[in-house]
């Protein structure tokens, strides 16, 4: 391929754990591939700013803005930027841009692209499949000008086992994730008296994340993905199989995923605030020991369903670790389903919010329900969302609602995410305002007069703790290296009705928190 084209963010959607860039030459890619590309880039970076994309096959920014060709959006137009229905699984369709056999995924982000023959996915990754046998043929790829660059580059033809793989069946091209992170913290609450705060200095290890993903054996277009803390202690936090059903459609298994709200599922690299907003979840979404999913088209590239059931413990769902306040087991169900409705571009829920280069422009709309049932506590939820993508900017709101049916609590919580890209490649600014709210238990009778079922005596000491919350968040990152290491500066206000129990139970005024947090991450 002699003027590859880069590929959009690599696993941007359910490799959710690991943010690589995607070089414009790289030394498992054909030598004879890197003056094309590198003269691709270095016009990107000297072109001229014109009004629009002015040519939309010559590999060149001609506007200026980063993007080109099928990639900027001044091309939607063109033919030859529109699908048609064939599959990727060649170097040049997994760059060129194009969702071009329709199934919503482009490029990079399509599985059929994380084949061992496909060399423009591999982002930062460098060196061989390493491998005892297979149907892999190696091939020496020589340099411009007949050089090879201090040595024969080998590119694999065809899928390579790995030497484990003796039954002839093996993991091929399986990716592994790392992300640290290191904060200086510092936090400073009302605790005693409206006007007295207290300061409080921490410095830590915030985040270790590993994560092992790639595609199942003997399975096109399948897909799994395992992810271990060692934040506390180590242990498994994720885990999902996906499986295709044909015609788009997948059949997925997972360990947590089986919410309305996308956030629980946001990798530590990939949250534009550091932390996901938890009074938007808390109440909501808890991470359920199993779960499985059904996905696919309605409408090709316009609209999408998931219909999902899952069961568990109920609180805390990682599995290998499990944590309650009052000993409950705590079991709990959940089902439900949601609609995606994307009518311009191109969205997946699993899309980063974290912004490197700008984007293409899409919009998506989504609404969901479900009835979830626990030990103390049963509820029906609806869910909506709405994202904005386009060029340097980004913004998500989300809603979550839902009735508690036992003790008649009215329960919702909003979201509103403003992402920046200011400086391409090196200065990503966010924002995030949201609140929570609740009646208060015995609130739904009140509303409706509906008698409900559980004794308002006999409610848990987890579920009183249950507080209106509001809370306003600011951050700024900085690429100190490539899209890999990240510098962030974070401040956030919180203010929430004090608990009714323990020292709390006497307040009359709101807890105030302020926080500044500066913090160091690593990815890979």
């Amino acid at each position: 391929m002699k003027n590859p084209r880069p590929s959009l963010l690599v696993l941007a959607g359910l490799c959710a754990g690991v943010v690589v860039s995607a070089p414009s030459a790289r030394a498992d890619e054909p030598a004879a591939a890197t003056p094309a590309a590198t003269s691709a880039t270095t016009s990107a970076k000297t072109a001229p700013a014109a009004a629009k994309e002015t040519n939309c096959t010559d590999h060149e920014d001609n506007d200026g803005d980063t993007v080109y060709d099928c990639g900027d959006t001044d091309c939607d137009a063109e033919p030859h930027c529109k699908p048609d229905g064939k599959p990727e699984g060649t170097n040049e369709r997994c760059s060129n841009w194009i969702d071009d056999d329709g199934d919503g995924l482009i490029d990079c982000e399509d599985q059929e692209c994380k084949l061992s023959q496909i060399t423009v996915c591999k982002g930062s990754w460098q060196g061989d499949l390493d491998g005892s046998g297979g149907d892999g043929v190696s091939a020496t790829v020589e340099g411009p000008d007949g050089e090879t660059g201090g040595g024969a580059r080998r590119v694999y033809t065809g899928d390579v086992e790995q030497p484990d793989s003796e039954g002839g069946v093996g993991f091929v091209g399986i990716r592994f994730g790392v992300v640290a992170a290191v904060q200086q913290l510092l936090t400073t609450t009302n605790a005693a008296d409206p006007y007295e705060y207290q300061a409080r200095i921490d410095t830590r290890f915030d985040t270790l994340q590993l994560r092992a993903f790639g595609a199942l054996p003997l399975l096109e277009d399948s897909f799994f993905l395992l992810s271990m803390s060692a934040s506390q202690s180590p242990r498994i936090t994720f885990a999902m199989f996906q499986f295709p059903l044909g015609q788009g459609h997948y059949v997925n298994i997972n360990s947590g995923g089986s919410t309305l709200s996308a956030q629980p599922l946001v990798s530590a690299a990939k949250r534009p605030l550091l932390d996901t907003p938890r009074y938007l979840l808390v109440g909501f979404d808890q991470f359920l020991d199993a779960g499985v999913e059904v996905n696919g088209p309605v409408i090709l590239n316009l609209m999408r369903y998931r219909v999902f059931a899952g069961g568990g413990n109920g609180l805390f769902g990682d599995f290998g670790g499990r944590s309650f306040e009052d000993a409950s087991i705590n079991p709990t169900f959940t089902t439900g389903a949601q609609l995606w409705f994307t009518p311009i571009g191109i969205y997946n829920r699993f899309d980063s919010p974290f912004l490197f280069r700008p984007v293409p422009t899409a919009l998506a709309f989504a609404v969901g329900g479900k009835y979830e049932q626990r030990e103390q506590e049963r509820f029906p939820a609806a869910h909506a969302v709405a994202v904005f993508r386009t060029g340097h900017f980004a913004v998500t709101g989300e809603s979550y609602n839902k009735t508690e049916i036992n003790y008649g609590s009215v329960q919702s919580a909003n979201y509103l995410q403003l992402g920046w890209l200011a400086v391409p490649e090196t200065i990503f600014l966010a924002a995030d305002v949201g609140h929570f709210w609740t009646s208060g238990f015995g609130g739904l009778t009140d509303l409706t007069g509906l008698e409900t079922a559980g004794d308002l005596g006999a409610v848990p000491n987890r579920l009183k703790r249950q507080q209106n919350q509001v809370q306003a968040r600011a951050a700024a990152h900085w690429f100190f290296w490539r899209q890999n290491g990240v510098l962030t500066a974070r401040y956030v206000f919180d203010s929430a009705d004090p608990v009714p129990l323990g020292p709390q139970a006497d307040r009359t005024f709101p807890v105030i928190t302020h926080e500044a947090l500066v913090q160091a991450q690593l990815r890979f």
